[in-house]
């Protein structure tokens, strides 16, 4: 992520180096005893509407329904709001200067989840700069964001919303104008659970799960499930440096009335960075959009892997991956790297690439592994006037692209192999060396390390093409029993 302050990154280093303490407090969906949360036997009855800059917030198990902010947005001294676990729930081990441990049960405190159904501002106060929500898992390889399955423990995503029908959205960040004004920086959310609305939410409202209004500068998503959100999963304007890594995006809904997208930028967007996520069932206008007088600069998108279900009917795009479309909207650098793209499909022909509609952009489309696109005429590249840097891709059992395609490229319109160990599975590591998803172009940090964290080129000497680096004599993982996301071997 980056950081446009260099005060806050000396700040941060030298409470690193004095291994700085936190005074803690202990919430629970309840109170108990005094009630002041100065431990688990006196819990607070949910989070306190004003939080205290420098304090950590540990959150029992339960339901704690609609949290509205009322902190003020000034000071730089980060918030943490963290749900309890068995190896974290507040002792002077943990960082705490008041240790809260008196009380503190873990089967009915730290083995489940805490659960809101929405995080929003109030009236004339946009929710405040410097915080962080953290579920504190530990999953790595597996876990919450990356595969949340039945042998995993709910708590590795220890924090959750849950929306209702009909939601506007699940994180309301910020007042409710688009002006730029009002930011909301510094935010790290991780090891969360984000739940829509799904197909059933109201065809006349719009969802986003995360809605920024006034800018969201410096924030962080982080192992972070997202699913089933009733139109789009972020709508982002005015926001400088926003990073989506390691988290699994499942679902979306489209309609007449909103149409869906991964993400939505407005206004001026720079600085957004995508990679090793696993990116499943998007429909409605494109993945990454650009609409709304929309100035989008920067975004670089890499080692993630878009994927259909296999035998899904669920719709596709209708415009494009990147979609920077309607007059004045402007997309600059752009970047598709290293990604596998698997059994997709688009609504339209040519509508599975880049579009536009009258600005030049500029394009860049490297190293990418397309497999399975349905129909066959899906692929095709527009820069209105722009530029389009294509090469090193390879196109197996995805019809001809349309346009853009270069001497570096691999087509192969039917009849190629499988490169996959078990895409139905959801295991999208590569099953085998094969030349058709090798060559690809060697490139500097950050390219240089796939989805799994292997070096690229690999010790053969071979730069994969596509989210994963295949690795000789790596075990391939049996594929797990209700797998919602992917599997890291």
């Amino acid at each position: 992520m980056q950081l446009r302050y260099g005060w806050v990154l000396v700040a941060m280093w030298i409470c690193i180096t004095a291994s700085c303490m936190a005074a803690c407090h202990a919430i629970g969906p309840s109170a108990t005893g005094d009630g002041s949360g100065t431990n688990w036997a006196n819990r607070m009855n949910n989070l306190p509407a004003t939080l205290v800059r420098g304090d950590v917030y540990y959150l029992a198990d339960g339901e704690y329904g609609k949290y509205t902010f009322k902190t003020p947005n000034l000071g730089i001294s980060r918030i943490t709001i963290k749900k309890a676990q068995s190896y974290d729930y507040g002792r002077t081990s943990d960082g705490c200067t008041n240790d809260i441990s008196a009380g503190w049960s873990q089967s009915s405190m730290g083995a489940g989840q805490a659960n809101w159904n929405e995080f929003y501002g109030s009236g004339s106060t946009p929710q405040p700069g410097y915080l962080t929500l953290t579920g504190n898992g530990n999953s790595t390889a597996a876990g919450c964001g990356v595969a949340p399955t039945a042998a995993t423990a709910v708590s590795d995503c220890g924090l959750k919303i849950t929306a209702s029908i009909g939601q506007d959205s699940d994180f309301d960040i910020g007042l409710n104008n688009n002006d730029g004004q009002h930011r909301s920086p510094s935010w790290t959310i991780t090891y969360f659970e984000v739940q829509g609305g799904g197909d059933s939410n109201n065809g006349g409202q719009s969802e986003e799960e995360i809605r920024c209004r006034g800018g969201c500068d410096d924030f962080l998503v982080d192992h972070v499930y997202f699913h089933d959100t009733g139109c789009d999963f972020f709508k982002i304007p005015w926001t400088i440096s926003f990073t989506v890594q390691n988290s699994y995006i499942r679902q979306n809904k489209s309609s007449s009335t909103c149409h869906g997208q991964l993400w939505y930028s407005e206004v001026d967007v720079s600085n957004v960075d995508f990679h090793s996520n696993i990116i499943q069932d998007i429909e409605g206008t494109g993945v990454w959009v650009c609409l709304t007088g929309c100035q989008a600069t920067n975004f670089t998108i890499y080692n993630n892997v878009l994927w259909r279900t296999a035998g899904s009917s669920r719709p596709g795009t209708s415009n494009g991956i990147f979609s920077c479309i309607n007059s004045g909207n402007r997309c600059t650098n752009w970047s598709f790297i290293g990604n596998s793209v698997v059994n997709y499909t688009a609504d339209y022909a040519g509508a599975l690439g880049t579009h536009c509609d009258g600005n030049p952009n500029t394009f860049t489309w490297k190293n990418n592994l397309f497999y399975g696109i349905t129909p066959d005429d899906r692929i095709d590249f527009q820069t209105c006037g722009g530029s389009l840097t294509e090469s090193h891709n390879t196109y197996l059992n995805s019809g001809m692209p349309k346009s853009g395609i270069s001497s570096t490229d691999i087509v192969l319109t039917t009849g190629a192999s499988n490169p996959f160990t078990n895409w139905q599975g959801s295991v999208f590591t590569l099953a085998s060396q094969n030349t058709n998803w090798s060559n690809g172009q060697a490139l500097a940090s950050p390219y240089n390390v796939d989805f799994a964290g292997s070096s690229r080129p690999g010790t053969d000497g071979i730069w994969n093409r596509g989210a994963f680096q295949y690795v000789s004599g790596k075990p391939v993982p049996a594929s797990p029993v209700n797998l919602k996301g992917v599997v890291v071997p």
